[in-house]
């Protein structure tokens, strides 16, 4: 919910380097963090993929963080619904 309801929404209107973002963001690392632990194969990319965001939103790149947003955005719909798979990774890979 906090990327769809308000990164998104935020990136939208507001300067990519806005600090509402970046705390936003920060918040969304930290919790993904926590609950790594909880997907063994797929928390660890998760970490990665936050990180990425962070970065890119240091960067003003607006467009690459939207898009990498959204693809976040399915991939932990997907695990909150228990989907085996993210898109993107073949049967098995970690």
């Amino acid at each position: 919910m906090a990327v769809r309801v308000g990164l998104l929404p935020d990136l939208d209107a507001l300067p990519v380097r806005d600090g509402r973002i970046a705390a936003n963001l920060a918040g969304l690392a930290i919790r993904i963090r926590q609950h790594a632990p909880l997907w063994p194969v797929y928390g660890g990319k998760l970490v990665v993929v936050v990180g990425r965001a962070r970065e890119l939103q240091r960067a003003s790149d607006r467009g690459g963080l939207t898009a990498l947003l959204r693809v976040m955005l399915v991939w932990l719909f997907r695990l909150s619904r228990g989907t085996a798979r993210l898109p993107g990774t073949a049967p098995g890979s970690s």
